[in-house]
């Protein structure tokens, strides 16, 4: 009886040795990278871990490898549990303290290594309850905000718990993003954080996008949209996403048109002097001349110096130099109009007049 007894406790302890030398061979880094980019593809912890469970049994796993799968989960708990299984089927134990580098918490590193090197009479550790339903993303803080706001003042924390119940226990995405659209119509104001949060809850990213999009204009902190990125893993879905809320709170001024060049053109100039030159009677044609120059304003130097050469009398001339300066585009010149003077006097008084600016 007592080798009978003997015997069926042997074999009871065989799949457990079986399963121990299966690991002799470490996955290929190539289909490593495959698991990874598949595990990663999941949409949230728990659809990650049940990934996991599908390859582990058959898998042997290096513990840099086990380390890189870990940092793919958001939370602790997840990352706690996956490496707990993985630990089955490490294929080089000396070197797993490389995956205590997933946590982001030194208690949970902690609690992994007193199951890895337990005793194998004691039972598995309680793993560590998950402190959020939310994944660790980075979550703006309202506290001190100052810009454009969709609401006036955001849920406190625990406000926002207790409200956001109704919205947890829901199914699936149609019926959470009808909840959480309720609780935004019944006047309730989210910060932006507060709305990555239960965005996070719908598993197909496409579906926090428009969930996202509809509620943006009654959140709090409007202009923390660059933080709500982090709920989407596609990089299409991120674009989309800046791309939306950027002209809602950056709306694009639309700046006048550049006033237009201030010029008078050589046609132009070429009949004023025309006109001018037609009146014989010098003080008609100084004011005729003063009439245009104020008018048209934009003159340059070198078209003033024209329309003075019309002038034959030399106090008429002078006259036209000094009255002229304001209705010039190019005063930094101005004294190139003393070349069109005939005496040392007036060309003092220009000079002087030029100085007095």
């Amino acid at each position: 009886m007592l080798k009978r007894k003997i015997l069926v406790f042997v074999m009871s302890l065989l799949p457990l040795w079986m399963a121990a030398q299966n690991c002799s061979q470490p996955m290929s880094q190539a289909q490593f990278k495959q698991q990874l980019n598949q595990l990663a593809l999941q949409p949230n912890d728990q659809a990650k871990m049940q990934f996991a469970k599908s390859f582990l049994p058959n898998s042997c796993l290096l513990s840099a490898q086990i380390r890189d799968m870990a940092i793919v989960f958001a939370g602790d708990y997840y990352r706690f549990e996956f490496c707990k299984k993985a630990s089955r089927r490490n294929y080089d134990p000396k070197n797993f303290y490389d995956v205590y580098d997933a946590f982001t918490k030194l208690s949970n590193a902690i609690r992994l290594y007193d199951f890895v090197n337990r005793p194998e009479i004691n039972s598995d550790p309680v793993p560590p309850e998950p402190s959020n339903w939310y994944p660790d993303l980075s979550y703006p803080m309202p506290g001190v905000y100052n810009g454009v706001k969709g609401c006036p003042l955001p849920l406190a924390d625990k406000d926002f718990e207790f409200i956001v119940k109704p919205v947890l226990v829901q199914q699936n995405d149609a019926s959470r993003r009808s909840e959480a659209m309720r609780l935004i119509a019944a006047g309730n104001c989210f910060s932006m954080g507060q709305l990555m949060k239960i965005a996070t809850l719908m598993e197909l990213e496409s579906n926090r996008l428009a969930f996202m999009k509809e509620a943006f204009m009654k959140i709090y902190d409007m202009e923390n949209f660059s933080y709500g990125t982090e709920v989407f893993s596609h990089i299409p879905y991120r674009n989309e996403w800046i791309a939306f809320c950027t002209p809602i709170v950056k709306p694009v001024i639309n700046t006048p048109p550049p006033p237009p060049v201030c010029e008078v053109s050589a046609e132009e100039f070429a009949g004023i002097k025309t006109s001018i030159n037609n009146v014989s009677v010098n003080s008609t044609k100084v004011t005729l001349a003063k009439q245009i120059i104020s008018t048209k304003k934009c003159f340059t130097v070198k078209q003033l110096a024209g329309i003075i050469q019309l002038f034959s009398v030399e106090s008429s001339r002078l006259e036209i130099a000094l009255y002229s300066y304001d209705y010039c585009i190019n005063t930094g010149d101005y004294y190139q109009l003393t070349e069109s003077l005939s005496t040392t006097s007036s060309k003092n008084k220009l000079l002087e007049f030029i100085q007095s600016k």
